[in-house]
């Protein structure tokens, strides 16, 4: 399969017992079959961090794109939420989703401020930047209840 943003090929990655396709060497962005990201937790999000946060290459983001599953079918661009802060690409035939490198990050600071209660694979996202983010802060991680 080839990047829908800079046409690179896609490479399998592992994350919490489910496999992403991801652009390594490329833009940083990643491909999530139409249920991956229902079942996104915290830690395969903390697997993926590094890849969300290092955009290698640059992207034109007004171009259309491509779905990588569903030849010839171009995805449709919508915004994240109702404010209107992150756009996201979806394949309108498959449900699949596209989130360029740094979205991942946008996303997080979305639901940190929203109002109401986002999906739940987004929740997991925060979850887990707010994880890593302790981490490289130097800060102590939570203990399990």
């Amino acid at each position: 399969m080839k990047c829908p943003a800079c046409k690179e090929p896609l490479r399998e990655k592992g994350a919490g017992g489910m496999t992403l396709d991801v652009c390594y060497g490329g833009c940083g962005g990643i491909w999530f079959d139409a249920t991956e990201l229902d079942r996104i937790d915290a830690r395969a999000a903390t697997t993926l961090h590094t890849i969300w946060q290092v955009q290698v290459g640059t992207v034109n983001l007004t171009e259309q794109r491509l779905c990588p599953r569903c030849p010839k079918q171009v995805l449709d661009r919508k915004w994240f939420s109702d404010l209107k802060k992150v756009e996201i690409d979806q394949c309108p035939r498959c449900g699949g989703i596209w989130l360029d490198a740094g979205e991942f990050s946008r996303i997080y600071d979305e639901i940190k401020g929203a109002k109401v209660a986002p999906p739940g694979w987004a929740s997991a996202i925060a979850e887990a930047a707010a994880v890593v983010s302790r981490k490289e802060s130097g800060g102590a991680e939570p203990r399990a209840a």
